[in-house]
């Protein structure tokens, strides 16, 4: 039995996987932890009580997590997480629960997920791009996870689509992800005149709702983000020319008001050599699953 685990900006997901399926799952806070140390004591602790709830022996732990480096088992000064410095939480959880620990990128994580179990199955050149918090992406090329040296190759979340603009979570100003996350459509909803009271909720929610009430500053929001969103897919294919892109995450998850005009600008930016030749899908796993499946599929790569 093995331990997929997807850390996520604010809350953290568990399952534990046999085979195909997953056979118990849980969750728990990524914030409020006093340092990385009470952290893999909080996760490590929640990993037994679920195998306890279960039954059965746990085997392997595999870690989905931002710029989780693969290569070292660290998560490497992750911009989206409560810590700043470099934290080997593969080692820390390995040496909690006295079984080999693996951890990746969380992007990787879900394009293997996807790739394994979900829309990506039979897709040897394949793009997942998540889209929530922040933007991830994981590359699947002729059949194989690209990792590269520092195992989180495809950060497409952080290459520059406005030069001098917004600044990122990274440090840098214009990355795509600072136009295309939950809090991107946030500050693009207030740039565009947006109600400061469907801001007072969390999340992108109450964007969503507003637009299927027509209102018009959420409509906008949401083709600008699609706008952007297609010069960075398109961009992409023009380096990588995945035969697949599979959208994940909850902004995605909105009826048609990203798809349909994201699918319009899509075609229309893509070199012609291109078009026609790269489906645009959605996720066919639940939310949590494609993290967790994913997680627990890196023990093996």
């Amino acid at each position: 039995m093995i331990a997929g685990i997807d850390i996520g900006g604010t809350s953290t997901k568990l399952g534990l996987v046999e085979g195909d399926r997953i056979v118990g799952r849980t969750r728990m806070a990524t914030v409020g932890h006093a340092d990385p140390d009470t952290f893999a004591d909080a996760l490590a602790a929640a990993v037994r009580e679920l195998v306890d709830q279960v039954g059965g022996v746990l085997d392997s732990v595999g870690v989905g997590a931002p710029n989780g480096n693969q290569h070292s088992g660290s998560i490497v000064q992750a911009p989206n997480l409560p810590w700043r410095a470099d934290v080997p939480l593969a080692s820390m959880l390995g040496q909690r629960l006295g079984v080999p620990c693996v951890l990746g990128n969380d992007a990787n994580a879900a394009a293997l997920g996807e790739w394994r179990y979900g829309a990506g199955r039979g897709i040897d050149d394949l793009l997942v791009v998540t889209l929530g918090t922040g933007l991830g992406s994981g590359l699947i090329v002729d059949g194989r996870l690209l990792l590269g040296p520092c195992g989180n190759a495809g950060e497409l979340g952080h290459t520059i689509v406005v030069i001098d603009g917004r600044a990122c979570t990274c440090g840098r100003k214009g990355c795509l992800e600072a136009y295309v996350s939950i809090r991107g459509m946030r500050e693009t909803f207030r740039e565009l005149g947006g109600e400061p009271r469907v801001l007072h909720r969390e999340g992108v929610l109450p964007i969503t709702e507003a637009a299927q009430a027509g209102v018009d500053e959420a409509l906008q929001t949401f083709r600008s983000t699609a706008r952007w969103l297609s010069v960075g897919l398109s961009n992409a294919v023009a380096f990588t020319t995945p035969r697949r892109i599979v959208l994940f995450g909850g902004i995605a998850r909105n009826g048609n008001l990203l798809l349909g005009p994201l699918k319009e600008r899509f075609q229309q930016d893509l070199l012609s050599i291109y078009q026609g030749q790269v489906d645009l899908v959605l996720s066919e796993l639940p939310e949590d699953d494609a993290g967790i499946l994913g997680a627990a599929a890196l023990v093996s790569l």
